[in-house]
């Protein structure tokens, strides 16, 4: 079962999306993609501009995003630093 965690992407203009229910976000890294699921080892990562997935309620979501730099908390809590978001279509 899916263990879901919070998420969400941040911008200089504010909060882009947030959620409580996403279970897993997958982004890209220098060294290849990475995903990240609840209970996931507190890290840093930065991320070229892209795309990055995130699943909520057993559905991917795309965003593309400018540069930007993923942290995993210490509580699991996962966030998305960006200059740009937008919803992928």
């Amino acid at each position: 079962m899916d263990t879901p965690f919070h998420f969400r992407i941040q911008t200089p203009s504010g909060i882009f999306v947030e959620g409580d229910d996403i279970t897993e976000v997958e982004v890209s890294t220098a060294e290849g993609k990475l995903g990240v699921m609840a209970r996931h080892e507190p890290m840093i990562a930065a991320c070229p501009p892209g795309l990055m997935r995130i699943r909520q309620g057993g559905e991917w979501v795309t965003f593309r995003t400018s540069r930007a730099i993923l942290v995993v908390d210490r509580e699991g809590a996962v966030t998305l630093l960006t200059p740009l978001a937008r919803l992928a279509v």
